[in-house]
């Protein structure tokens, strides 16, 4: 691995989640995808400067609440996607994302096994 290049320290699953990201000026509809316990992609309407400081909404499959992520800072931005790290979300919403990551990581380590 080279000086410049980092490792993840979270894990991350593959999602095409519905959600909305807005700011102090603006309100926009995106799709999170990469999603890990520690930030996600979203792929959106247009992009957002890095260091913008975000509130994330999404929804998970087969679950009316949404996940409401109260900070989050951008961190990259390539055109209209850009990734988030999750500063601030609620002790249930950090709950129900943990379950969902984990129940995520199983069974894509069970689909592996099966093949």
């Amino acid at each position: 691995m080279s000086p410049s290049s980092t490792r993840r320290m979270y894990r991350r699953v593959s999602t095409d989640f519905p959600g909305c990201y807005c700011t102090s000026r603006s309100f926009r509809q995106g799709v999170v995808r990469d999603l890990s316990l520690n930030g996600f992609r979203i792929e959106g309407q247009s992009g957002l400067p890095r260091n913008t400081i975000v509130m994330v909404r999404f929804w998970l499959p087969d679950q009316e609440d949404s996940i409401d992520i109260d900070q989050a800072v951008v961190r990259w931005v390539n055109e209209r996607e850009f990734g988030v790290q999750i500063i601030a979300l609620s002790n249930e919403a950090d709950l129900r994302l943990a379950n969902h990551v984990e129940l995520a990581l199983q069974q894509k380590a069970m689909n592996a096994v099966a093949c």
